[in-house]
């Protein structure tokens, strides 16, 4: 009885990580289930070259140009921001630079991981670098968002995209150079207080930002 009640709990402990997968990829598919129809409404806008576009090729609002162009990225970094929120419900997304120096990391310890970079003609200070982050990352990497914020970010966001949408309809179909121009501008300090606002944006912001110049490293130009 006893080898067969070890044999049950070792089955229940090898299965439990197992059964809570499928609810943590049902969070993951909600969030994205609810923001794909949202982001698709700026694609379709995107597609056509923006609001910028828009701006340059109506003369009398091309004098604002500048203002489309800050609106179509601010509504970009959005896109972004919330997709990294949706993949990474359930723990830090794994980046270029986390995919190299983590393994590194836990196979060398830290000496040995600062030694092989330097054997490599890697700058010491550079290196320490990358391995605070390998250390921040393993930290933090199993850290979950809350799913009811996130709904709330999800809401908040879609506020932007209709107004971008609006405004998009709004220069097709009007001459109201200054109204458009003064909700653009707008728009692009609404989106930048949301990031430094909302909750769920300005951590997944820090968790971006922690990630180090590493081009280097990695061969090629950083992405953020």
């Amino acid at each position: 009885m006893k080898l067969l009640k070890f044999f049950l709990i070792s089955q229940v402990i090898m299965i439990a990580p197992l059964l809570l997968n499928p609810a943590e990829a049902d969070n993951t598919e909600t969030c994205t289930n609810l923001f794909r129809p949202i982001e698709n409404t700026a694609h379709a806008i995107k597609s056509r070259g923006g609001v910028w576009s828009l701006f340059e090729k109506r003369e009398n609002y091309r004098k604002h140009a500048i203002v489309g162009l800050h609106v179509d990225s601010k509504i970009t970094s959005l896109i972004y921001t919330i997709n990294y929120v949706c993949e990474g419900l359930e723990g830090i997304p794994l980046n270029p630079l986390a995919n190299q120096v983590v393994p590194m990391m836990k196979e060398r310890g830290r000496e040995g991981f600062i030694e092989h970079y330097l054997t490599l003609a890697h700058p010491r200070e550079e290196i320490e670098v990358w391995a605070e982050y390998a250390d921040y990352y393993n930290a933090n990497y199993k850290r979950k968002l809350d799913f009811n914020l996130v709904r709330k970010t999800i809401e908040k966001a879609e506020t932007f995209f209709k107004r971008y949408t609006a405004v998009d309809k709004k220069i097709r179909s009007t001459n109201d150079v200054e109204e458009v121009a003064t909700e653009g501008t707008a728009i692009i300090e609404g989106i930048k207080q949301f990031h430094a606002t909302d909750p769920i944006l300005k951590q997944v912001n820090s968790e971006n930002f922690k990630i180090p110049h590493a081009s280097n490293l990695l061969g090629h130009a950083d992405e953020m």
